[in-house]
Parts: structure tokens; sequence; C-alpha cells
């Protein structure tokens, strides 16, 4: 069950990679129409346009490496918690075991205190 402070950081989380996503889209599209308004050659302007484009795909595959790796790390402590609890449960399980036998073997070395009934 997500807690109140899991769901505000995921929320934050997601929020800012829509965030720069938006803005890498924003910052694409006003540099396109801005060198397409600008009085320049062809040439210069499939020039500037091809510089352009090759900055905002290493921006975005810098984006996508950052989100990537950040979800390795998050599944990763989350393994790992799992794992944790996964261990401890085990080691409940086998101490209430313990006890269990434990206290059948007590229970069954005393001597009963009934007296049979004829």
């Amino acid at each position: 069950m997500y807690g109140a402070d899991t769901y505000s950081q995921d929320t934050h989380d997601r929020g800012g990679n829509e965030f720069m996503i938006g803005l890498l889209c924003g910052a694409a599209v006003g540099a396109a129409v801005g060198l397409l308004l600008a009085p320049k050659t062809g040439a210069e302007l499939r020039n500037q346009l091809a510089d352009t484009a090759e900055r905002f795909r290493r921006r975005a595959n810098d984006t996508y490496d950052e989100a990537s790796q950040r979800m390795k790390e998050t599944y990763t402590q989350a393994s790992q918690q799992v794992n944790d609890m996964v261990d401890k449960g085990k080691d409940a399980v086998r101490r209430g075991r313990e006890k269990f036998e434990e206290t059948r073997e007590n229970y069954s070395d005393q001597p009963s205190t009934q007296q049979p009934q004829y």
C-alpha cells in the first residue's frame, strides 16, 4: 500500500519527467520556427536545422538514459526490499516452528496430571 510520502514522491518524479519532455519538445519547436522565419539561404537553413535536430536528439537520448537509470535503481531497491521482507517472513516462520516443537516436546514430557477415569 502506498503511503502519502510515496505517492507524493511518485507524482513529483512523474511531473518532473513530463516537464522535461515538454521543455525539450517546446525548445525544438521554438528553434525550428525561429529557423524557418529567419532570413537565410536554403543551404544555411538546412545545416542549421540538421544541427538543431542533432542537439535535440542528443538531449532526448540523455533524458531517456537518465530516466532509464532511475528506473533501474528503483527496481533494484524495490527488489531488495521485497527480498528482505521474504527473508524476515521465512525467519519468523522458522522461529515459530521451533517454538511450537519446543512447546510440544515440553508438553509431551510432562506426566499427565489427570487421573484416569474408570
